[in-house]
């Protein structure tokens, strides 16, 4: 019973560490995923923005004012600002931010603002180069945008609806006055979290399942050796081993021992045992007495085999296991 307990107990601790195991490994791959995922969707919305200034700068059939075409293209230095003054020929305006930031983020967040006049947004666009990021880092399933014009009131969708269960990316703000937004949406399937996994955790899963296997191996080829219960006298080698234990007894007292056990029950007389061990000696009922004393205190840990006095005859070994087979 003990052992069935012990046995249960450790398949009970090898499961439960293979599902921590898990646990913490896909919790570990959700996070990387959708840490993937925003940086697939600001990405696309970068690739998109280069696009439509470079589509600016080029195309000749858009005409806007020269100073905000320079403005537009005019390079980007690495420093803080607070505000930003525009100059046209219609007027002078001046931008002012809530907190110094980089003058490239300054200048993004004021460009979409201007741009959105002349080459709006495109979510159509952004979702497909959104597909083409996802796909770059092996995230698959179904994905979307959405474009959010708050000015208008209008919403423009690229793509399916999402799903119940899909991950949602933090909303955008795209231009300086938050009039747009842009998030995106992605139900990425097992494969993406399995490839999302960190190789460490894998390591340490099948570690575990390999400790597991070798403790049942060696657990196994324990039961398959362990002896099976019975009494075995080697009387040429003076051993005796009952239920696969080694017993200390001595040459005289197993001969007794052997005796009684080749007769599988049956009452041996005193007569038969003396005529064996002391065939001429006066004292020899004495000494068998002495002798059974001794053989039932090395019997005494093992409660299937006991020798039973017959009162006026001899003695029997009882036993409630019968013997596979004995060594004389």
């Amino acid at each position: 019973m003990k052992k069935r307990t012990t046995t249960l107990l450790f398949a009970a601790v090898f499961f439960l560490a293979c599902i921590a195991i898990c646990d913490i490994a896909f919790r570990c791959s959700r996070t990387q995923v959708h840490t993937a995922i925003n940086k697939a969707l600001r990405e696309a919305e970068r690739l998109h923005y280069e696009d439509r200034l470079n589509t600016f700068q080029t195309d000749n059939r858009l005409f806007v004012d020269p100073a905000l075409k320079a403005y537009l293209l005019a390079p980007i230095a690495n420093r803080k600002i607070k505000s930003y003054t525009l100059q046209t020929l219609e007027k002078k305006t001046t931008y002012v931010f809530q907190d110094s930031i980089p003058e490239a983020t300054a200048r993004k967040l004021l460009n979409e603002y201007l741009l959105d006049d002349i080459l709006p947004v495109n979510a159509e666009q952004i979702n497909q180069l959104f597909q083409a990021q996802l796909a770059q880092r092996h995230i698959s399933g179904m994905a979307g945008v959405f474009y959010i014009h708050t000015q208008a009131r209008t919403q423009t969708r690229a793509g399916i609806l999402p799903t119940a269960s899909a991950y949602r990316t933090p909303v955008y703000q795209l231009d300086l006055t938050h009039n747009l937004q842009l998030q995106g949406w992605a139900d990425y399937d097992f494969l993406t979290l399995l490839r999302y996994v960190p190789v460490a955790y894998y390591s340490t899963f099948f570690l575990v399942l390999l400790v597991g296997g070798i403790l049942l191996y060696l657990r196994y080829k324990k039961r398959q050796k362990k002896p099976a219960k019975g009494l075995y006298i080697d009387l040429m080698h003076q051993a005796l081993l009952i239920d696969g234990i080694q017993c200390a007894i001595s040459r005289l007292d197993l001969q007794i021992l052997h005796q009684l056990w080749t007769k599988n029950g049956e009452c041996v007389n005193r007569e038969e045992i003396t005529a064996i061990c002391w065939p001429d000696d006066a004292e020899a009922n004495e000494k068998l007495e002495t002798h059974i004393q001794t053989i039932r205190k090395v019997l005494q840990d093992f409660p299937d085999y006991r020798i039973v006095t017959v009162k006026g005859r001899g003695y029997y070994l009882k036993c409630t296991l019968t013997a596979d087979n004995v060594s004389n």
